[in-house]
């Protein structure tokens, strides 16, 4: 699940409640891209062409956020789909901080026993359209509804879409995933971007807002 990784996790606890056990990195770090879900390691990370992780200036936290100073520019990408970043130590291999989907809308998804026949999940005034993509995220001590598989993307269908409800497929227009059991999750719309051959991906300047849980 995106977010701050079990590393991230631990040098940030160790930091505030445990003096003198976390440690201060050393330099800034490096955003990578990914074409499907990184999940807590940075899997799927892009390769080819002349991808390379960038490194990142941020400038000082505030209200728990941060955010890029400047362009991040990759550039002569290969032709590939990005969906998703995360956060690094170092240029090549190294220790993954966090990761995240391209995306600034989320919502609570909740799927009860006459949703599940349905194949509906619920979720008041969601504003999602037909062909959007959705991936689901679990809810820490709740159980994501079986049949849907967190941190896969799907789309949304036309099929019983409505202000409180949608369906998702694992293709354009296919048929609904069926549901066949109850529970909640937090449904995130992500907005893939595709890139030809040779293109320059940019992220603008103070449009990577990281915050402390993703």
């Amino acid at each position: 699940m995106p977010g701050l990784s079990d590393t991230g996790e631990d040098i940030v606890l160790n930091d505030i409640y445990n003096a003198g056990a976390g440690f201060t990195v050393a330099g800034d770090p490096y955003i990578a891209l990914h074409t499907a879900d990184p999940a807590d390691t940075g899997a799927n990370e892009a390769t080819g062409g002349s991808y390379a992780r960038q490194q990142t200036v941020f400038g000082p936290s505030a209200s728990g956020i941060v955010n890029n100073t400047n362009n991040i520019d990759f550039v002569s990408m290969p032709a590939t789909t990005i969906v998703a970043w995360s956060v690094w130590d170092s240029l090549t291999t190294g220790l993954c901080y966090q990761t995240g989907w391209l995306s600034t809308v989320s919502g609570l998804a909740i799927v009860r026993t006459a949703d599940a026949t349905a194949n509906d999940v619920q979720s008041q005034t969601h504003g999602l359209a037909n062909d959007d993509r959705v991936e689901f995220e679990v809810i820490e001590g709740l159980t994501v509804p079986a049949g849907l598989t967190a941190g896969t993307l799907y789309f949304v269908i036309a099929t019983g879409l409505t202000t409180d409800a949608f369906r998702v497929a694992t293709t354009s227009g296919g048929a609904a995933v069926d549901i066949t059991g109850n529970g909640s999750a937090i449904w995130r719309k992500v907005t893939p971007k595709v890139v030809n051959s040779g293109d320059t991906f940019r992220i603008p300047a103070a449009s990577l807002n990281i915050f402390a849980t993703e």
